[in-house]
């Protein structure tokens, strides 16, 4: 009996090692699988600041003029349309069409049906708050009114002061309303990790 008891004690202890190693096991890979993805990112994102960059620098050696897109001749899906910094968070993004799970997934995203920088109206750019810190819109709460933003496009760069902040419901869908005059406004979801509202950036041009 005594025997038969200790067997059971062994047996238990033996199925707890193994249901701990496997409760780590899949911690570690949980967390190297978030790191690789991260990593997947940043080259991406990285690859697409320098492919746009050298696309403008082969232009001006060919002497060959882009074309903007407009609401009138929208871009491509896809398509990398600019370079977005903002000095005041160290923060520099490519900005693609579209909002789509892919192109949000290695950079910021033009809302489609909005204005594009350089025309009269609303150009809406989103972007996720990355687990990178300073990556993408990840500390887009820290900019405050009178930053400065510069969006770099293929035939020149705009310059734009944040002029409010605000945080909406994810419903409200007036950030995307069209505007008299050129304006530019960023948003991301907000608290970070939760994600329950949206914080909105607005700023004019210079």
């Amino acid at each position: 009996m005594a025997e038969e008891k200790k067997q059971v004690m062994k047996n238990k202890s033996i199925i707890k090692l193994v249901v701990g190693i496997t409760l780590i096991s899949i911690g570690f890979g949980l967390i190297l699988s978030s790191v690789l993805v991260n990593v997947k990112q940043h080259i991406e994102q990285d690859k697409l600041i320098v492919e746009f960059k050298e696309a403008i620098e082969a232009s001006e050696t060919q002497e060959e003029a882009f074309t903007e897109p407009t609401l009138d001749n929208p871009a491509i899906e896809g398509d990398v349309l600019y370079n977005l910094r903002i000095p005041s968070i160290e923060s520099e993004n490519p900005v693609r069409e579209g909002i789509s799970k892919g192109v949000l997934a290695d950079s910021l995203g033009h809302e489609p049906g909005t204005a594009y920088i350089g025309e009269k109206g609303n150009c809406v750019i989103a972007g996720h708050r990355n687990y990178t810190f300073g990556k993408f819109f990840n500390r887009l709460d820290e900019v405050q009114v009178g930053d400065e933003i510069y969006v770099d496009t293929k035939t020149g760069t705009r310059k734009y002061i944040v002029k409010e902040i605000k945080v909406v419901e994810p419903e409200d869908v007036s950030v995307l309303e069209s505007a008299d005059e050129e304006q530019l406004t960023l948003y991301t979801c907000t608290p970070i990790y939760v994600a329950t509202h949206r914080l909105v950036i607005i700023a004019d041009p210079v």
